[in-house]
């Protein structure tokens, strides 16, 4: 009966023990399918297009956490691209260029060529809309060069059309419309919305240099290709203003029309076009009261905050009052120059500046003048700077793909030359064996030597400090007793006699203790020269971190150090110095250190007697560099040193 209770309790414990294991294991799958949910979920609100961006850019940053967490990489790249998307939609273009060279990377590891260029692509798009066209060129210099083979036709159009458009920027019409051309080559058969953007950039560039004529064929040429109502009403609006400046009122007024009576437009799009009609109808007829229709234009664009139609209507309204009270014109024209400047747009600024020209007093305008002259050589400048800087960028790359044929080729000749290659090195072995074993005599010899003169440097030194201690340290020590022997000096004496065999032994322990180097050295290099700051003696340095002397090679740095050292032990003992004013200085790779002091001074011909300024003239030789001095009786010492850096 006893072994049966026994038994009985064994197999009740045994399925407790099942059953726990149960549903410990299902509360384990239980809890990873909940993860699993949540990364689901996450993914899906993140593509939602009913939320917010940065509701789903706050989605894809927790799906991008349980990817970690469940260590499931395959939906890591989905989840990187949307978040560039959603970086670029909330403006933060840093951040998307950002995670664009993350996944950059993680293709290029997957040597994976198609998406090294959509990537590329991507860091240039987002370059470009930051303001960063020369980051922006670059990538897509790069894209033309590498990778249009890999990308589909709209992303080879549209990288070339992004070159095009900082090329208009900058003022190289000619490179921008050839960029446009190669574009309107790769969107050939695709969606025409696309080469229509390319025709409203011919437009834009056709009537910045003057050819109006040129610039209506293209932006009715756009207005044919487009299938987009936003984007027309932009072509037909510029179209109007190509007119306009035509002097061709009628159409241009009639187009304008038009455009005003469309519905659903955004306030900023109807903005600008009561403000161009009204404009246009004014110039056709100087007598029409268009005033109402000019300043409702500019309350909208204030209400909206849009600076860039507002600068529009400040120099419309300038206009308009120019014959009417001057006064009003010229605070209009103030207006426009005041966020000209504050949007950083420089032709606008230009068109102020010749307002407030004819406008202003005559010493006012001056002034304006003067302004507009500057600004005008600058903008100038810059555009010149820019167009030689992409002009390079594209010589180099060609230049690249040239040396990338030729290394090519070479590697193939490398191919054949290698195999000739392994017959003579059968040949050569046996005699490179012994020269191995001569090698390895000379070196074994090399480092004896090396040993023996480390032994007797380091015996020279020995001898140098016991004969500076026996010299300067021993004999005052041994003054010093005598005095408190067989005088009666004061206390303070004995102690200011203290006090200079304590600078010697100090002097002695500086000029030979291990000097710091690297990062280090300036720091070093500043306690020793303030060192010799003392209650007669006063040291100043100027600009010694300037120079950088942390980038100087190690070996140049510890003779700077021993040449610094040697001037002061020399201003110590001989010069009686109350200022001494060390500079430091570098120009195109050259580094220049100034020393000056207000002592005694000596005769020149008596330089070449002084062991530490010899000392000084030797080491400044194995910098490579030179040193000058100048100095006369009663007239202080300088040295001007020399060196590459």
């Amino acid at each position: 009966m006893k072994q049966i209770n026994v038994t009985f309790l064994f197999f009740c414990i045994y399925n407790l023990f099942l059953f726990s294991s149960c549903n410990k294991k299902s509360f384990i799958d239980q809890e990873i399918n909940t993860k699993s949910d949540s990364l689901d979920i996450f993914i899906v609100k993140m593509k939602d297009e009913n939320f917010d961006y940065k509701t789903r850019l706050f989605a894809a940053n927790r799906a991008f956490q349980w990817i970690n967490i469940l260590k499931d990489s395959s939906v890591e790249n989905e989840i990187l691209a949307y978040k560039i998307y959603l970086f670029g939609n909330l403006k933060q273009y840093d951040s998307a260029v950002y995670i664009s060279k993350e996944l950059l990377q993680k293709s290029k590891i997957d040597n994976d060529s198609l998406s090294i260029g959509r990537n590329y692509s991507k860091i240039a798009y987002y370059y470009s809309r930051n303001s960063q066209n020369d980051s922006a060129y670059f990538y897509y210099n790069l894209i033309k060069n590498n990778f249009l083979k890999f990308n589909d036709s709209i992303s080879n159009g549209n990288n070339l059309y992004g070159m095009s458009l900082i090329e208009l920027s900058i003022g190289d019409y000619s490179a921008s419309e050839y960029s446009g051309s190669l574009a309107l080559d790769y969107y050939k058969g695709k969606d025409p919305n696309y080469s229509a953007t390319v025709y409203n950039s011919w437009a834009i560039s056709s009537k910045i240099q003057g050819q109006l004529k040129d610039a209506i064929l293209f932006y009715k040429k756009a207005i044919s290709l487009s299938t987009l109502k936003n984007n027309i009403i932009i072509y037909k609006n510029n179209l109007a203003n190509a007119y306009r400046d035509l002097k061709e009122y009628d159409k241009s007024i009639s187009i304008l029309d038009s455009l005003n009576t469309l519905e659903k437009l955004d306030r900023n799009t109807k903005a600008r076009i009561i403000d161009n009609l009204a404009y246009v109808k004014w110039l056709a007829n100087k007598n029409k009261n268009v005033l109402p229709e000019l300043q409702n234009a500019l309350a909208i664009r204030l209400k909206e905050k849009d600076f860039y139609g507002s600068i529009a209507s400040y120099a419309h309204l300038s206009e308009y009052y120019k014959g009417i009270d001057t006064n009003i014109s010229l605070s209009y024209a103030h207006k426009m120059y005041q966020i000209a400047r504050s949007q950083n747009r420089a032709q606008d600024k230009l068109e102020a500046l010749q307002k407030l020209i004819t406008l202003d007093n005559s010493k006012n305008a001056k002034k304006y003048y003067n302004t507009y002259i500057r600004l005008n050589d600058s903008l100038q400048n810059s555009k010149q700077i820019a167009q030689n800087k992409y002009a390079k960028i594209r010589y180099e790359s060609e230049r690249n793909q040239k040396e990338n044929l030729q290394l090519k080729m070479a590697q193939s000749a490398n191919k054949l030359a290698l195999e000739k290659e392994k017959t003579r090195t059968i040949i050569g072995a046996v005699s490179s064996g012994s020269i191995v074993v001569g090698l390895l005599i000379f070196a074994y010899y090399r480092k004896q030597k090396h040993k023996q003169e480390k032994r007797e440097e380091v015996y020279k030194t020995e001898t140098r400090i016991a004969k500076k201690i026996h010299d300067e340290v021993a004999n005052n020590v041994v003054n010093i007793m005598n005095k408190i022997q067989y005088t009666e000096e004061t206390k303070e004496s004995l102690l200011d006699d203290l006090e200079k065999v304590y600078t010697l032994t100090r002097d002695i322990s500086h000029q030979n203790n291990s000097i710091e180097t690297g990062d280090k050295f300036e720091s070093s290099l500043k306690i020793l020269l303030t060192s010799y700051n003392t209650n007669e003696t006063t040291v100043i340095l100027k600009n010694i971190k300037g120079i950088r002397l942390e980038l100087v090679a190690k070996n140049k740095q510890i003779e700077i150090y021993r040449i610094l050292q040697e001037l002061m032990v020399n201003m110590r003992k001989h010069s009686k110095a109350s200022l001494v004013a060390i500079s430091f200085q570098n120009s195109n790779n050259e580094c220049f250190i100034n020393y000056s002091d207000n002592g005694v001074g000596l005769e020149f011909k008596n330089l070449t007697s002084k062991n530490g300024l010899k000392n000084v003239e030797t080491r400044i030789k194995s910098l490579d560099g030179s040193i000058t001095f100048e100095t006369s009786l009663n007239n202080g010492f300088k040295v001007f040193i020399r060196f590459k850096r």
